[in-house]
């Protein structure tokens, strides 16, 4: 991938990435910083933040003014808050770059924070949290990591709880921006029809008199091996909606790639293992899959359905078979190439449109301090082999580390048997 990397005197990083025959541009603002950086008592200031953000700035005083700015020239925009990184992010015709990168610009560094927006912005992200736990499907997940990594940051919902929101104050959300949203912990990360130089200029002119800080560290949240391996809440739904989730590997990781292989394989596509077995032959999921997490120091692999409740017990058995085949059984060679090509496949697809181009720019330098070239990420998918997707698999998905959420109308009573199925079969 062709692109520059510019670091300012503060730190800023700037990353250039020329597309030619692109019509548009996009730009990403990535800051090192999520909801694992957050003390327990105000988790959800991040994503707290990344809303306000958007509610009014010196130049751009409401949301609207923001909105009609980006809007008007025919642009999108938006924001997401994870766990070690907060971004945002905006697409426009490539002529109107310089006027999105000034909005975004006037947000990051003069943003208003007016006391009564933050009240309408606290009740509003109180109705997003409702809305999770009225979606059993988005919920599940959520309780997914919260049994992985229980009482730890990597366990909490990126939003916060209704509770800690209910009790930010103003000064709390400005003091963590403060802290947090520093020029040497920013990627600004720019791809399409552009020109790098009078991005860089511009860059300058908007940053180069923002003072560097010390970035603040977020707290080990590696899981634990003795705890609780099952969740459930009890919910009147046609469903029950359940997540199996086992170790994972950090982003680091040498195993990063076979892990990624191991997740194709076994849920990730319609000819994985999981949608053969559990759809196609078995007929217990409409709904079945499987994706993982990583981030610094560790991460999980999700299964995630949606089954009968008279079937929660035979596709919880038919998960743990397809984990078990993985450690015992080495997978084929055909098999194994078929699920690389569809894993390099999908990486070389997600990188066609300046959007994606900008957000992998911006994510990989803002969470590794690199970027790794595409060509040596294929090489390393390239690489793995059979035995190394056998020795992951036995390793992340042992007994200790199986874990199983539950919402649907099964009686909690129930969680000790499905504890003990997890570790029996």
């Amino acid at each position: 991938m062709n692109y520059q990397r510019t670091v300012l005197p503060n730190g800023l990083r700037l990353l250039t990435a020329p597309m030619s025959g692109m019509c548009s541009a996009s730009i990403t603002f990535s800051f090192g910083v999520g909801s694992r950086y957050e003390q327990d008592h105000v988790a959800g200031v991040s994503h707290f933040i990344e809303h306000m953000l958007f509610k009014g700035s010196f130049n751009y005083p409401t949301a609207r003014h923001i909105s009609e700015a980006i809007e008007g020239v025919g642009g999108t925009f938006n924001a997401s808050t994870g766990k070690e990184l907060t971004s945002y992010i905006a697409r426009v015709p490539a002529e109107y770059l310089p006027i999105v990168m000034d909005v975004l610009t006037d947000m990051l560094r003069r943003p208003l924070f007016d006391s009564a927006e933050v009240e309408k912005e606290r009740s509003v992200i109180i109705e997003e949290l409702n809305a999770t736990r009225d979606d059993p499907q988005e919920w599940v997940n959520l309780l997914a990591d919260e049994v992985m990594w229980p009482g730890l940051p990597l366990g909490r919902d990126d939003a916060g709880t209704v509770e800690t929101v209910k009790c930010l104050e103003r000064q709390q959300l400005l003091d963590y921006l403060e802290q947090h949203y520093l020029p040497n912990s920013l990627v600004i990360s720019v791809a399409g029809n552009i020109d790098q130089q009078q991005i860089i200029e511009a860059a300058n002119a908007a940053f180069a008199d923002w003072r560097m800080g010390e970035r603040s560290r977020w707290k080990e949240s590696l899981p634990p091996r003795d705890t609780l391996n099952v969740k459930m809440v009890q919910k009147e739904t046609e469903q029950t909606n359940l997540c199996l989730t086992t170790l994972g590997v950090a982003y680091s990781s040498p195993d990063y790639a076979a892990f990624m292989l191991t997740n194709a394989l076994l849920g990730d596509g319609m000819s994985s293992r999981l949608f053969q077995a559990l759809r196609e032959e078995q007929g217990l999921a409409y709904d079945i899959g499987s994706y993982f997490n990583s981030y610094h120091e560790t991460g999980n692999l999700v299964v995630s359905a949606g089954i009968d409740p008279a079937r929660a017990e035979d596709a919880t058995q038919a998960i743990l078979t397809e984990l078990n085949r993985l450690c015992h059984v080495l997978v084929a060679p055909d098999e194994l190439e078929r699920t690389k090509a569809y894993v390099r496949g999908g990486i070389l697809l997600s990188l066609e449109g300046t959007q994606q181009v900008a957000c992998w720019l911006g994510s990989q330098e803002c969470l590794r301090g690199c970027v790794r070239d595409v060509k040596e990420i294929v090489a390393t998918i390239n690489a793995v082999t059979a035995q190394d997707i056998q020795r992951v698999a036995m390793s992340c998905f042992a007994p200790e580390w199986r874990r199983l959420a539950i919402i649907g109308p099964d009686d909690i009573d129930r969680a000790t048997y499905f504890g003990k199925l997890l570790t029996s079969v």
